[in-house]
C-alpha cells in the first residue's frame, strides 16, 4: 500500500486525491463557536500548495479560538445580540426607540434583557458608546473586521501578499473598531502613519508604505459598500484620504533600484562560476537574457520548456500579473543550459534543488544567496536581483527594439486599447530577434557555456 506523503503543517492531510485542512475545536470554546471541528478542502493534490493554503486557513481558525477564549469584544457581543434578536417576532423589530425609551413595543422578553444590557453599557462606558453598540445591533454600523476573511477570498495575489494585505487592513480595523467612519478621522489617521512611530520597527512608515496601507483599506471599504455591508451611497474615506509631506523642503526620496551595467553582469557571472553555485549562475544568466522576475524563473516547469520547436521557448506559468504569463524565446547562448537542465532535473521543476517557503515561494533562499554574493563584490542596496529586469529592458530600449515587443518579452501590460486589448501579441520570431540582438554581453565570446561542470 502506497504511503501517504507526510506534511509539515499539522492539520493538513490527504483525503482521497485532494488535501484538506482539519482542526478540532477545543471543548472550552465549542459552545461559543458553535462547532466541534473545522474542515475545509484545499482543492489541490499538490503537497506544497496544500501546505501553504492549509497554513493560512488553520491560522485563521486558531485566531477564532483565541478570540473566543479572550474577553468578548463589544463588536462580537453586538453581533451576537443582532443574531438573537433577529429570531424574535417581526413586530418587535429593533429601532432607535429601544434605547431612548420614547416608544412602546410589544417586546419579546429578550428585548427587555437587551435594554437592560444597553443601560448597563451606558452607565459603565457612556451614552455615546451605548448608542454605537445599538447601531451595530441594528445593522447601521458594523464591526470593521467582520468581512475581512470574505474580502480576502476575492483577492488573486500570492500568499505572502495576501498576508501583508490582511495585516495592513488590521492596522485600520484596530484603529476604527466599527464602520462607517468619517473622512476627517481617516485623514488624521493617515497623517499619523508617516509622522508617528506606527511601524513594527518603532518608526513612521515611508510615504510609499503608508500609501499602500491606505490603498488596500480603500479596496476593503469599497468591497463593504458594493456588497451592501455598508450603505452604498456612502463615500469611501480611505480613497479620498491624502498623505501630505508638508511644506518646505521635499522629503528625502528612497533610493531607486538601478540596472546592472553589462560589465557588472559579467563580474557577477564570473564570481558565481568561480564559487560553483550552479543554480544561482543559471538563474543570473536567465534573468539577464530575459528580464524575467526571480519567482517566475524559480517556478519554471520542465514541461514548460519547448526545445523541439523551430524557435525554442519556455512558458512562464506563475507570475504576479496576467501579462506576466507568457512564452519567452530561449536566447541562443542559453540553449545548452536548457538542454542540460531539462535532462538533469529530478522532479517537475527546472530548478529541482530550490525549496519553497511557507508561502510557496521557491526563489526566497536563493535570493538571499545572491544578496550575499553581490554584497561581497561591493554592490549596494540599489542593485538587487530584480535589477536584471531593469538591465534587460534598458538594453532592449538602447538597441532600438520596438516597445510592444519588449513588453511581450518581459511581461508588461500594454496600456493602449489597440495593442493592449485587440492584438494577439507579437510573434515568437519578433521576440527571438529582440533578445538575440538586444541582450548581448561580452562573455558570449569569452565563455564556453558548460554550466553542468561548474
Amino acid at each position: 500500500m502506497a504511503r501517504k506523503p507526510a506534511t509539515k503543517v499539522k492539520g493538513v492531510s490527504l483525503r482521497g486525491s485532494v488535501y484538506q485542512a482539519r482542526m478540532t475545536v477545543p471543548k472550552d470554546v465549542r459552545h461559543a463557536l458553535g462547532v466541534t471541528e473545522y474542515t475545509q478542502s484545499l482543492d489541490t493534490s499538490d503537497l506544497r500548495v496544500a501546505e501553504v493554503r492549509g497554513n493560512i486557513i488553520i491560522q485563521g481558525w486558531k485566531r477564532r479560538v483565541n478570540e473566543a477564549r479572550g474577553k468578548q469584544s463589544p463588536e462580537n457581543e453586538a453581533l451576537l445580540w443582532k443574531a438573537e434578536l433577529a429570531k424574535c417576532e417581526p413586530h418587535s423589530a429593533i429601532g432607535p426607540a429601544m434605547f431612548d425609551g420614547t416608544q412602546q413595543f410589544d417586546y419579546d422578553p429578550l428585548h427587555d434583557v437587551y435594554i437592560d444590557r444597553l443601560e448597563k453599557i451606558a452607565d459603565e462606558a457612556g451614552g455615546d458608546i451605548a448608542m454605537d453598540f445599538n447601531a451595530m445591533v441594528k445593522g447601521t454600523r458594523i464591526p470593521s473586521s467582520s468581512f475581512v476573511t470574505e474580502f480576502m477570498s476575492t483577492r488573486t495575489v500570492t500568499p505572502r501578499s495576501a498576508q501583508q494585505e490582511e495585516t495592513r487592513i488590521g492596522y485600520a480595523t484596530r484603529h476604527f473598531p466599527t464602520y462607517p467612519v468619517e473622512k476627517q478621522a481617516v485623514n488624521r489617521w493617515a497623517l499619523s502613519l508617516t509622522q508617528e512611530a506606527a511601524s513594527s520597527r518603532g518608526k513612521p512608515y515611508s510615504h510609499g508604505t503608508a500609501k499602500s496601507i491606505l490603498n488596500i483599506n480603500g479596496s476593503y471599504y469599497q468591497y463593504l459598500l458594493e456588497m451592501g455591508h455598508l450603505e452604498p451611497n456612502l463615500s469611501n474615506p480611505f480613497k479620498e484620504a491624502r498623505i501630505r509631506t508638508g511644506g518646505g523642503k521635499k522629503a528625502a526620496q528612497e533610493p531607486k533600484r538601478i540596472p546592472w551595467e553589462k560589465h557588472q553582469v559579467t563580474d557577477l557571472v564570473d564570481a558565481c562560476a568561480k564559487k560553483g553555485d550552479v543554480d544561482l549562475l543559471n538563474l543570473i544568466l536567465l534573468a539577464a537574457h530575459t528580464g524575467a522576475r526571480l519567482e517566475e524563473l524559480a517556478t519554471l516547469l520542465v514541461a514548460s520548456v519547448r526545445l523541439e520547436t523551430t524557435i525554442p521557448y519556455f512558458r512562464i506559468t506563475v507570475s504576479k500579473t496576467e501579462a506576466g504569463l507568457r512564452d519567452v524565446p530561449i536566447h541562443p547562448y542559453l540553449q545548452p543550459m536548457f538542454e542540460s537542465l531539462v535532462k538533469q532535473s529530478t522532479n517537475e521543476f527546472l530548478f529541482p534543488n530550490l525549496t519553497a517557503t511557507s508561502y510557496g515561494e521557491r526563489g526566497s533562499a536563493i535570493s538571499k544567496r545572491f544578496g550575499t554574493l553581490k554584497t561581497k563584490l561591493g554592490y549596494g542596496p540599489t542593485q538587487v536581483f530584480h535589477s536584471f529586469r531593469h538591465t534587460a529592458i534598458t538594453l532592449l530600449e538602447q538597441s532600438g527594439i520596438d516597445e510592444n515587443v519588449a513588453m511581450d518579452v518581459v511581461g508588461h501590460e500594454k496600456p493602449n486599447l489597440t495593442f493592449g486589448h485587440y492584438s494577439g501579441g507579437t510573434s515568437m520570431a519578433q521576440r527571438y530577434e529582440a533578445i538575440s540582438e538586444g541582450l548581448v554581453y561580452s562573455f558570449h565570446k569569452n565563455h564556453v557555456l558548460d554550466l553542468a561542470k561548474c
